[in-house]
């Protein structure tokens, strides 16, 4: 397993760009992100496999490999007054 932190800089990005802390196991799959105003680590149910690093700056994290992890935060569509009324479909 890799920690890695992306240091890309997305100054021709017209809205604000995130990066965030990845944890990728030895087949080269996401496992888990990390944003940065979090310190938890939030991991997938399956692995993504198609993780991207092209056009991408990243750096190699020196940390101790997480042992706790949260799921990560969906929101329910079943929560949306949108989605659950007439009004969304007309």
């Amino acid at each position: 397993m890799q920690m890695i932190r992306e240091v890309t800089e997305w100054n021709e990005c017209q809205h604000k760009v995130t990066n965030m802390d990845y944890l990728i196991n030895d087949e080269g799959m996401l496992v888990a992100i990390r944003t940065p105003d979090c310190e938890d680590w939030q991991k997938f149910s399956k692995p993504i496999v198609n993780f991207s690093k092209s056009r991408r700056k990243f750096k190699k994290l020196r940390e101790e490999l997480p042992t706790n992890f949260i799921k990560p935060f969906t929101p329910d569509p079943w929560d949306s007054v949108s989605y659950n009324s007439l009004e969304g479909f007309m």
